[in-house]
């Protein structure tokens, strides 16, 4: 049986997962072949599958096809591998919420969410299964998206294991905030904590590892750069950082920054997790499916937040970084990891799906 895992639109945070689902088909038998917007390129190494770079046509004959993300293009691929009888498996990662929950985000991020779903929803009706990363996520799709596909699954995010051995605890030295700088995970937020514990005195060191450009903000806040020039505060931004670099920052962290103002789910979560790194998380989305309040990380509820209520919550995970990062690195393995979920892809799954 062959597959190929496809994502035509360049997102370098789902490269991951992608590869962890390429691992899973592979680990079942099947035949892997990526097929990759090109901008991926300069982010991917040592690839161990074969790689066929988009625009590039798909000329293979294949078995099934996994789509890894929304695409413009996607549909069309889907109405042409249909006449070839090509089982479509797509990840949706973010059912619609509405609009009104985008413009949390401004809006700009709410109109950007708006043409995904629509091209979401056409590549929806051609998808023999939609697999959806959280239960919170399925109780949106069945509000919204069910109409359009009935046969949807819940399955997380999944992940290789690309930690390096042994956790080394003097390392993880930093409170971290990793992805895209946006209102809707509420860097704002996070950029006013560290300056206020900063001018407090707490002794804490932060680092930001972000694609988003920030040099306006850099340039212009004072604060932030007496916080980098006295080596509290380490930034990485403005381009695709390369998945060594991400990892090497979660790797640094003690916490994670998941204080969002609207998330179905994160993949900086389970990231952080592979890592033993716990998170901080505000009580929305998938957050309470995930987070285990003193194991695994702290919830926080972002109407009610305070700095000096936040400033407690980190430093207890400081202080106690040993029991959540064991802790973090088993609810990984069981629920994050690829290989967990062997057994169900092959007999649970795969099995109804291809008797379709």
């Amino acid at each position: 049986m062959r597959i190929v895992m496809s994502s035509l639109k360049f997102s370098p945070g789902h490269l991951s997962h992608i590869i962890a689902y390429a691992k899973l088909f592979e680990k079942i038998g099947w035949n892997v072949l990526l097929w990759l917007d090109e901008r991926y390129r300069p982010i991917i190494s040592d690839c161990e599958f074969p790689i066929k770079w988009y625009p590039q046509s798909l000329q293979e004959n294949i078995n099934a096809i996994f789509l890894a993300n929304v695409s413009i293009t996607n549909h069309i691929i889907c109405k042409e591998l249909k006449k070839r009888k090509t089982k479509i498996i797509y990840l949706y990662h973010e059912p619609w919420e509405g609009f009104k929950q985008y413009l949390k985000e401004g809006v700009k991020q709410a109109l950007k969410a708006a043409v995904a779903h629509h091209f979401s929803v056409k590549t929806l009706k051609f998808s023999n299964l939609v697999i959806v990363p959280s239960d919170y996520a399925l109780n949106l799709y069945m509000r919204r998206d069910m109409q359009y596909n009935k046969n949807v699954i819940v399955i997380p995010l999944l992940f290789e294991d690309e930690a390096s051995g042994k956790i080394d605890f003097l390392k993880k030295e930093y409170f971290s905030y990793i992805g895209h700088a946006v209102k809707g995970h509420a860097f704002d937020l996070y950029i006013n904590l560290i300056k206020y514990m900063y001018k407090q005195g707490v002794e804490m060191k932060y680092e930001i590892a972000t694609r988003t450009n920030l040099s306006k903000l850099l340039k212009k806040d004072k604060t932030l750069q007496r916080m980098v020039k006295d080596r509290v505060l380490k930034v990485s931004h403005g381009r695709p950082l390369t998945n060594s670099e991400i990892n090497q920052a979660y790797e640094r962290g003690f916490c994670v920054w998941n204080i969002y103002r609207r998330s179905t789910q994160s993949r900086v979560l389970p990231k952080a997790y592979m890592f033993g790194t716990p998170v901080i998380a505000s009580n929305i989305g998938s957050f309470p499916e995930f987070v285990e309040s003193g194991k695994t990380g702290q919830i926080v509820s972002l109407g009610k937040v305070s700095y000096e209520g936040l400033v407690e919550k980190l430093l207890e995970i400081k202080t106690n970084i040993r029991s959540y990062s064991k802790n973090t690195r088993d609810f990984f393995l069981k629920v994050f990891y690829y290989k967990s979920y062997v057994e169900k892809m092959q007999n649970e799954i795969l099995s109804g799906l291809l008797n379709k």
